[in-house]
């Protein structure tokens, strides 16, 4: 596996995903226009040349924030998210952010440990933040 930039191949495999795993999965359109951004990156994981997961942060003064983690379900628990994560890292700390932050649903204790394994801990509940219905936990982390 090896995480690469995105390339616009990609958009009809993310979106695929999008909409399988995501409880407020990104439109065509939403996706497109944060793409745009300059200061938004996104990778994506790959196996034999079939994308498998994908990650994205935008940058906001000094914070990463972390816009979306997405592994297909065949390669989770095999540390796809996790070098996603770090990628993700590496490259906020060379464009000058000092920390990163993420939501994620109150209820997805496999992504909540996963954040905390990579140093992040929890700061407050949104309440009802996906979709007016679900939870979500704010978490950072310092770089």
């Amino acid at each position: 596996m090896k995480v690469r930039p995105y390339k616009t191949k990609d958009k009809k495999t993310i979106l695929k995903m999008e909409q399988a795993y995501l409880d407020s999965p990104w439109s065509e359109a939403v996706l497109l226009d944060t793409l745009k951004n300059p200061d938004t990156v996104m990778l994506v994981a790959e196996d034999d040349g079939t994308a498998v997961g994908y990650g994205s942060f935008s940058k906001i003064t000094d914070e990463a924030h972390i816009n979306n983690i997405c592994v297909d379900i065949s390669f989770r628990q095999n540390g796809t998210g996790g070098t996603i994560l770090k990628e993700l890292e590496i490259i906020a700390a060379k464009r000058g952010c000092n920390k990163m932050l993420l939501e994620v649903a109150a209820g997805n204790a496999g992504a909540i440990r996963l954040y905390e394994k990579y140093g992040f801990t929890k700061l407050y509940v949104r309440p009802k933040y996906y979709n007016g219905i679900k939870d979500a936990v704010v978490m950072r982390k310092q770089i």
